[in-house]
């Protein structure tokens, strides 16, 4: 049925039962023409009854004229106690204006802007309190009278539905604080009204809690984080959570540079105390990067890059460190940009090339194996050295395909130099932490040995502690297949990261690399010696080999060999290399010695000891 027509049915049916008014001016179109007037308003006065809208009639003169069962129980109001009263008894004091403003401007256009229409507005109970109804509101004439009903129902619940909905865009669920959305909102007010101060906060060694005790724990920790932030910041700040482990304050009407250092100060004293967390006490550090309106941006977007580069050279600086903004580090970052794209183009031009360095065993200076190093061939810049260029290149989307290159390269190189009789030579291959982190490590590395006909144990893929720390399950499966099949797993750059002793039990390992900081001056400091002995000790202990980096003189090597280590590398023995330059040092040799008829051991070359 018509709106129009239910709302004149409204108004006969109370007409008639509070007023006893003949109904003989409500015309219900066609399809109640045929009935009888009287069957008609006994039918709808009884549908309109029982009906759970609300539904209200009213005159020109803002005077309620009908007001159903329904109306009664939304608003309060018995419907002896409505009528002939003003509508103004359920709209809220600060609307009656307006309302009566257009309730005036609908009599004299003869038409009303709402009618047809819902709308979701407050409304006032009888009690004082307000509720949220949607209204649908309709106009027609009557004796040359404009005459005004609604239909209206109570949205309480869809108003609470969409509170909650909004307090999920904008909350963190986790710690309770503001999210992203949050931050940018109040971020987009903020700028432009006075200045302001961004700090954003990344927390150190929280993977490690993670992978270590679990992620419920470090859950735990976020929101301990969170506390303490709020009690460090007090009401100075707005603190929100970005996602996993980062954070930001927003300090509004600041541009002090010297009141923002105190502020960082009080957040790094409060991560002085541990956490304690399932019973252990759990230590973690931040780093903050600080950008200002108007000097660092003039956006909510420019504001959060500033303060996100600033946060970056703060973790590059170690961590633990509050950095500020700087143009120098846009800069930084663009070059970043750029060298990335030209990352993208080298490997698909072939610019990158492998060098190779020897490793020799240390009881008799045999040639046990090389290590791969990464080198590119810059069409301006000449060869490329990989710490101009490595630590882009490992966070960019190339890095998994470059590795994929590596090891086929590498491969091929260890086959070719097998065929010309430099023996089953150990080819020492670095893993970027894409590989790590796809599933597809396993079937590179096997299908790499069977297309250059290579046995597993000529392969040993090096993996860092910072790279462990990062990826646990899924690279621990791949790396636990390929050492089954005898491909090798050497911990690289031992003793300079975070990771724990039990890792060395949890990966399935078969060599660890001394740093070459513990050797650099092992023959001077007892310290070192001893340090270095412990892990060969230890090594030995967990059925691993030892391999000393960054040899150059002999008296390193003879306190190496006093500590039993097993193998060393470094300039001693040969500077990195090309594939062809290696070849020809070491088959010299041989060619010499197959010459004059002697027998020669191609398995296990001799280099001569500078």
């Amino acid at each position: 049925m018509p709106e129009k027509q239910l709302v004149k049915v409204i108004r006969a049916s109370k007409v008639a039962r509070s007023h006893d008014r003949d109904i003989e001016g409500l015309k219900v179109h066609q399809n109640i023409d045929n009935l009888g007037q009287h069957d008609a308003h006994n039918r709808y006065a009884q549908m309109l009854s029982n009906s759970a809208t609300a539904a209200i009639c009213a005159g020109s003169d803002n005077l309620i004229i009908s007001w159903n069962a329904a109306a009664e129980e939304l608003f309060g109001y018995e419907a002896e106690q409505a009528v002939g009263k003003p509508l103004s008894i359920i709209i809220p004091e600060r609307h009656r204006a307006a309302h009566n403003a257009g309730l005036a401007r609908a009599v004299k256009a003869g038409r009303a802007r709402l009618a047809r229409q819902a709308v979701e507005i407050l409304a006032l109970h009888a009690d004082g309190h307000e509720v949220p109804i949607d209204l649908s509101l309709s106009m027609w004439f009557e004796a040359g009278k404009p005459m005004f009903g609604a239909l209206i129902r109570d949205v309480t619940d869809r108003s609470r539905a969409r509170r909650r909905l909004e307090h999920l865009a904008h909350c963190d669920m986790l710690t309770s604080l503001p999210n992203r959305n949050a931050l940018q909102a109040r971020l987009t007010d903020a700028i432009g009204t006075s200045p302001c101060a961004l700090m954003m906060l990344d927390l150190d060694g929280f993977k490690h809690v993670n992978d270590s005790l679990g992620h419920a724990i470090g859950d735990e920790l976020l929101a301990a984080v969170a506390t303490r932030l709020c009690n460090a910041l007090g009401d100075g700040g707005f603190v929100a959570r970005l996602g996993g482990d980062e954070f930001a304050i927003l300090i509004t009407d600041c541009a002090d540079p010297i009141l923002l250092d105190r502020i960082a100060a009080r957040i790094f004293a409060s991560f002085q105390t541990s956490f304690e967390l399932a019973g252990q006490s759990v230590f973690v550090e931040t780093s903050i990067g600080i950008a200002m309106t108007p000097n660092d941006a003039v956006s909510a977007g420019q504001l959060l890059s500033s303060a996100d580069l600033a946060l970056y050279n703060a973790k590059g600086e170690g961590g633990g460190t509050r950095t500020f903004f700087a143009r120098a580090m846009q800069t930084r970052s663009e070059q970043r940009v750029r060298l990335g794209v030209e990352l993208r183009a080298a490997l698909a031009r072939h610019e990158f090339e492998l060098w190779y360095q020897p490793q020799v065993s240390l009881a008799d200076g045999h040639l046990v194996g090389v290590e791969a190093l990464l080198r590119w061939r810059h069409p301006v810049h000449g060869l490329l050295q990989p710490h101009a260029f490595i630590d882009v290149l490992e966070k960019n989307t190339v890095a998994e395909s470059v590795g994929d290159w590596i090891i086929d390269s590498a491969c091929s190189t260890a086959a070719e130099w097998k065929r010309r009789g430099l023996g089953n030579v150990r080819m020492g291959v670095n893993l970027f932490p894409a590989q790590l982190r796809s599933d597809r490590l396993f079937e590179t590395v096997t299908s790499a040995l069977t297309r250059h006909d290579l046995q597993a144990h000529q392969l040993e893929l090096e993996i860092t502690e910072t790279t462990v720390l990062r990826h646990s399950t899924q690279s621990t499966k791949a790396l636990r297949k390929l050492k089954a099949r005898g491909v090798g797993v050497a911990f690289d750059d031992f003793g300079t990261g975070f990771a724990s002793l039990s890792l060395l039990q949890k990966y399935p390992l078969t060599r660890l690399k001394i740093d070459r900081s513990f050797v650099a001056q092992i023959d001077r400091k007892a310290g070192d010696a001893a340090i270095v002995g412990a892990v060969v000790a230890m090594a030995r202990s967990l059925g691993l080999t030892v391999i000393a980096e960054g040899v150059e003189s002999g008296g390193q090597e003879d306190v190496l060999i006093s500590l039993g280590c097993d193998e060393a590398q470094g300039y001693r023995y040969g500077r990195p290399m090309t594939a062809e330059a290696l070849a020809g040092r070491y088959l010299r040799p041989v060619e010499q010695a197959a010459d004059r008829g002697a027998h020669c051991d191609q398995d296990s070359l001799i280099t001569t000891r500078r």
